[in-house]
């Protein structure tokens, strides 16, 4: 996220797109059929049956911790694992002009952290950097316009065009998703649709025709899971979603049931989890709070007062929707207690 969205969600109700996408694309299985699909040449090249979501802090020589959206290590295919792509991906909900800035500051940081792993092992002899794909994911209200060409940003002065840094991003701009070839996996297809879907001012007849396109697979747990986050982010964070349009929503699907087998994921839908941040940020967090609360409660009985306290110290929307996620997954509510520790360092 640049510096420019941060402050904007200072200052109004956040949605969910950054969490969403990142819980999405954080699993290795979707993002495997989306390189696939997006990219169909890195299946050629690169092993993708041994791509590894990268977890670690990129952290700059100021000890100020960033983080990029994605980043995959993936194996060259043929090779050991010492021959590795990194495919670093930056999600966009808006223009900005400084993205390729920011994509850049992250190469450094990832062959920072390389150079220093080799050095610490002794292995600088025969150590290269590895290659890293850029790629910016892109779904908004109009069309990414930005530059995704880093040499757009410098200065250009004639007899100094070959000694300055380019190179360039490939971009997925999702704004125009519904004119190009969608990919034969009806889970990809969803989850690229609603991204597309929630700044469109029909977004709830979007939903609906999502839904009849992939109902089919919502008898399958692992999609009838997918399928209830995809509409609890749409519910969150389209600005065009009513009361009214969720209602809509919620009595088309009734006849597969997807609502009845999860009586709190009704609750959380028709409720839009957020919506609550119309009377205000502080009314937001109490209502996520809540929320969290009474899905835990239903899955897996009473919530001991220490995550209680836990979940009112925390006061960041943005946190409170990626720990619902782990609320609708965990197993114990002591896995769902060690999940908070590490937002209250």
């Amino acid at each position: 996220m640049s510096m420019d969205e941060q402050q904007q969600s200072n200052a109004k109700p956040h949605p969910q797109h950054d969490p969403f996408f990142r819980s999405m694309f954080g699993e290795p299985e979707l993002f495997r059929k989306w390189l696939v699909w997006f990219l169909p040449v890195m299946s050629e090249l690169l092993d993708l049956e041994r791509l590894e979501l990268q977890k670690d802090l990129l952290i700059d020589e100021q000890l100020k911790v960033h983080y990029s959206d994605l980043f995959y290590k993936i194996p060259i295919r043929g090779t050991d694992k010492k021959m590795v792509v990194f495919v670093l991906v930056e999600h966009k909900t808006s223009p900005d002009q400084w993205v390729m800035l920011q994509v850049l500051r992250y190469v450094v940081q990832i062959w920072l952290r390389e150079y220093n792993a080799a050095k610490e092992q002794n292995r600088l002899a025969d150590f290269m950097l590895p290659p890293i794909l850029p790629i910016i994911v892109y779904h908004g209200e109009r069309g990414f316009k930005s530059p995704i060409l880093l040499g757009k940003l410098i200065r250009p002065i004639k007899g100094f065009e070959k000694y300055q840094l380019d190179f360039e991003a490939i971009l997925l701009d999702l704004t125009n998703f519904d004119k190009i070839e969608p990919p034969e996996d009806l889970e990809l297809f969803a989850v690229l649709a609603i991204m597309q879907a929630v700044f469109r001012s029909d977004v709830a007849d979007r939903i609906v025709r999502i839904y009849q396109k992939i109902k089919r697979k919502l008898s399958d747990s692992h999609y009838r899971d997918h399928w209830l986050r995809i509409l609890r982010y749409a519910m969150i964070s389209s600005k065009y979603i009513t009361r009214e349009d969720v209602m809509e929503v919620t009595n088309q699907m009734s006849e597969t049931e997807i609502l009845t087998i999860s009586p709190f994921a009704r609750e959380l839908l028709e409720e839009g989890f957020e919506k609550g941040i119309e009377k205000g940020i502080e009314k937001g967090i109490e209502k996520g709070i809540e929320t969290l609360l009474r899905i835990l409660t239903k899955r897996l009985g009473d919530v001991p007062l220490t995550v209680h306290d836990k979940l009112h110290a925390i006061h960041d929307l943005d946190v409170l929707g990626q720990l619902t996620d782990v609320a609708l997954d965990c197993q114990t509510l002591d896995e769902f207690e060690s999940a908070i520790t590490p937002y209250l360092t």
